[in-house]
């Protein structure tokens, strides 16, 4: 009886002067410090962006429910639904007990964001701003759900390839550019916009970019004013492009007349994630074939 109940003993002792285990601290894009006394093992993801960029994290296998639209990679396809980043089922989250909840927070949800807090569920906030906050987040994402080691692709690929594709272009001509994310209403992005910093790293500029609105109205006329050299818009891969057929009416506008109606996938260059990173260069590439054409027709009017 006494060797019985002296193993438990030794392994209570053992226990207690083995040291704690290590808090994992992390700061979100809201500035809030994020703790959890150990790495994540349930995930919910209420973005698609931050679906994406906990499988880059490494951390996929952790994530117990995600949102409307979280499509890639495939395998977050098989992960159950709660609705959408904007309206989700509060009880649903709440039965599967997360020991981590990776939000996007906007107007539509931020009184159920603030109730998630309240009711004691660790919130990671993700809102980049521009590509090292993206990486940042993957980071950061994979120190909470102890999965460093399965980063993919590696935060030193992401920057490379930044790196290429502003060595890239750096010297390029500027081409001015309106962004059209919808036709009736037309509506386009601001400067406050991701999307105005990918075109920068391509040698580009959102006509838009003093907007201090994020997705202004605009009007055709103004955009006819301002005759981009490119007008480029986003087409969701298993659907219909956006109609760009009203820029005919203008067959001297320079975005019309030069070729220069471009379609990008909305997909990747709309979320925040790693893929997007990836991506970019494509999109440059489709930028300069339109100013290697306006540079041709220029040196052929001289």
């Amino acid at each position: 009886m006494r060797v019985r109940c002296g193993l438990p003993a030794a392994l209570a002792w053992a226990l207690a002067a083995a040291p704690a285990a290590a808090q994992i601290t992390v700061t979100d894009d809201f500035g809030r410090t994020v703790t959890l006394a150990a790495p994540a093992k349930r995930i919910v993801s209420l973005a698609p962006h931050n679906t994406e960029n906990l499988f880059s994290a490494g951390a996929g296998d952790r994530v117990v429910a995600v949102v409307n639209h979280s499509d890639y990679p495939p395998a977050a396809l098989r992960i159950p639904v709660i609705g959408s980043h904007v309206q989700f089922n509060l009880e649903a989250l709440v039965a599967l007990g997360p020991d981590l909840v990776v939000a996007w927070e906007s107007a539509k949800n931020r009184d159920t964001m603030r109730t998630i807090e309240r009711l004691g569920y660790t919130v990671y906030y993700s809102e980049p701003r521009d590509f090292e906050d993206i990486i940042e987040n993957i980071q950061e994402l994979a120190q909470l759900a102890g999965s460093a080691s399965r980063i993919d692709p590696p935060v030193a690929a992401l920057r490379a390839e930044l790196e290429r594709v502003r060595a890239r272009f750096a010297a390029a001509a500027t081409q001015r550019v309106f962004y059209q994310v919808w036709s009736n209403p037309l509506i386009t992005l601001g400067g406050g916009h991701f999307i105005s910093r990918v075109l920068e790293v391509c040698g580009a500029r959102n006509i838009f970019a003093d907007s201090t609105i994020l997705a202004p109205r605009v009007s055709i006329e103004t955009v006819v004013r301002a005759d981009p050299d490119i007008i480029i818009s986003g087409r969701v891969h298993g659907r219909a492009p956006a109609d760009m057929s009203m820029w005919e009416k203008w067959p001297t506008l320079r975005a019309v007349a030069g070729d220069g109606l471009v379609f990008v996938d909305s997909d990747v260059m709309h979320r925040h994630t790693a893929r997007m990173i990836m991506g970019i260069g494509e999109v440059c590439e489709e930028i300069d074939r339109v100013r290697r054409g306006n540079s041709s027709t220029a040196a052929a009017d001289e």
